[in-house]
């Protein structure tokens, strides 16, 4: 039961948020998709670990598609690919995006995504929703009001 003075209250599992996760975004790409463009991208977690991740850019078919490779956990290595796609533009131009890799209960999501994340402990890339992650404002908003209103509740 969770209730105040229960001290349950205070072990709510909380959700990772995009912050505590690698993100792989777009715009580390510009420039970099033409036909067989490759190279390393190197992160540094919150612990002070760093990740490099290695990418290949091939086209088939006229699409774009990236192939990442990385270690995971210094154990299993990951090959992932990734198709990008693209949206045109107000003004003529078009916008590049990556199809989500990730399957969920048995249906590959395929959404349309600016970022891609790996969060702790995950083992492959994808957006935000596949994840389940959030945002640490969202976490923080309101943290101060919940307390008062708790120990309001309490003496009340």
């Amino acid at each position: 039961m969770r209730t105040i003075g229960s001290g349950n209250w205070t072990r709510v599992k909380r959700k990772y948020t995009v912050e505590e996760s690698l993100a792989l975004g777009m715009g580390d790409f510009r420039g970099r998709l033409s036909p067989n463009a490759a190279g390393t991208f190197t992160w540094t977690w919150a612990d002070g670990d760093s990740s490099s991740i290695g990418y290949n850019v091939c086209w088939v078919a006229g699409v774009p598609i990236i192939d990442l490779a990385y270690r995971w956990r210094n154990t299993e290595d990951v090959s992932i690919s990734i198709r990008l796609e693209t949206t045109p533009t107000q003004f003529g131009g078009e916008r590049w995006w990556f199809n989500c890799p990730m399957i969920v209960a048995g249906v590959a999501c395929n959404r349309r995504a600016g970022k891609l994340y790996l969060p702790p402990g995950a083992k492959c890339f994808g957006c935000r929703l596949c994840h389940g992650l959030t945002y640490r404002s969202c976490q923080e908003a309101h943290q101060a009001q919940r307390f008062f209103n708790r120990v309001a509740g309490l003496w009340s």
